[in-house]
């Protein structure tokens, strides 16, 4: 029963069904803009003195009106508004619909009262993300696209045109690149497949044990793409994070302290040093400069050691922040714009080759059939 005394609808998705959980996993994964415009109305609602729980129920009530009433975002709200009508907390209720991050800076908004602070906070480290994803993706694309076409290529040479031309003569007849592309039918035919399997299983494994893998050689490795890649975006939104829990009032350890419990076994890693060596008395540039992992950035790091020592840290931190995002999206377009010139020289060179060892092999098998006829 809501306050108003009008019964609350809880829709037909019980909690723990499978529709349930499907419309947590979409919201909190896919549906990004959704919780974003979910921030900005709550943000406007509550500026206008509209209790959190009232404006919660009023967005859903207008949802299930406009015919959404499955949407994973109406889920959304039905939970939150249920979960807090049991006294629970809002970054209690969104855990598990949200990002580890937006419940932190939810929970730290709670604590020290700056709700719609938070909030805010909440929308730029969204955004934030989303501009370094999408300069990632936008620089992955045509790469991929092209090794595609690769195999693509490999296949249709190696089964249907060079098996053509090899039947007029042994392969050991044929000479120079025109030998060279029967040997790459020969693999396409027997290997191609494994190659493909292998390619895709080492994809996997770089995204399944990239927030997992650690250790010197990890250090060592995030020094280079992709590796270099996800150590900026991390570092980017760590960076965020800490400035937008400190801006809410939070102890520069505390708000490492959660970062850790919700972070990657990799980024807990590095925080924890980098607590212990604040424990022992050092700055956060300082203490990040000691742990040795040039995490998030040694730029980034000299920066802090300057301003952890002045007064007016929590400005300059979000000022850092702000400026090292700025940064971060270009300096990975300048990767992936490296990735991407790579991808065609590459595959330019390799299908250039396969189109000239083609017309050797035309010359010479134009060169055996008139040796035969003689």
């Amino acid at each position: 029963m809501r306050p108003d005394g009008h019964q609350v609808e809880v829709g037909r998705f019980n909690p723990g069904s499978f529709e349930w959980a499907f419309s947590r996993f979409i919201f909190r994964n896919v549906d990004g803009n959704s919780r974003r415009r979910l921030w900005e109305k709550l943000i406007k609602m509550m500026g206008n003195d509209v209790q959190l729980l009232q404006a919660i129920d009023e967005i859903r009530d207008r949802r299930i009106k406009s015919g959404a009433k499955n949407d994973p975002e109406t889920v959304a709200l039905g939970a939150w508004g249920k979960s807090l009508r049991n006294g629970m907390r809002l970054s209690s209720a969104i855990d598990g619909w949200a990002s580890p991050e937006e419940v932190m800076l939810i929970s730290a908004g709670e604590e020290s009262g700056r709700m719609i602070s938070a909030m805010q906070s909440t929308i730029q480290l969204m955004e934030a993300k989303r501009a370094i994803l999408g300069a990632i993706i936008a620089g992955l694309a045509y790469p991929a696209v092209l090794m595609l076409m690769a195999f693509a290529v490999t296949y249709l040479f190696g089964f249907k045109i060079v098996p053509a031309f090899s039947h007029v003569a042994r392969g050991d007849e044929w000479t120079g690149m025109a030998r060279a592309l029967i040997n790459i039918s020969w693999f396409a035919q027997n290997w191609l497949w494994l190659a493909a399997a292998i390619s895709a299983g080492l994809v996997t494994i770089f995204f399944v044990t990239i927030t997992r893998f650690d250790g010197p050689p990890r250090v060592f490795l995030d020094r280079f793409a992709p590796y270099s890649i996800y150590r900026i975006l991390q570092g980017s939104t760590w960076l965020i994070a800490v400035s937008s829990l400190v801006g809410a009032g939070m102890r520069v350890e505390a708000a490492l302290q959660q970062l850790s419990r919700h972070g990657s076994i990799w980024l807990s890693n590095r925080i924890e040093d980098t607590l212990a060596e604040m424990r022992c008395g050092m700055n956060l540039g300082e203490a990040l400069r000691r742990t040795g992992f040039n995490f998030p950035d040694p730029e980034i790091i000299d920066d802090l050691c300057v301003y952890a020592s002045l007064s007016g840290f929590e400005q300059s931190l979000k000022h850092l922040a702000d400026q090292w995002l700025h940064e971060s999206v270009k300096r990975i377009r300048d990767k992936m714009r490296s990735v991407f010139g790579v991808s065609i020289l590459g595959v330019g060179g390799y299908i250039a080759f396969l189109v000239t060892g083609m017309m050797q092999m035309q010359l010479q098998m134009s060169d055996m059939l008139q040796k035969t006829i003689r």
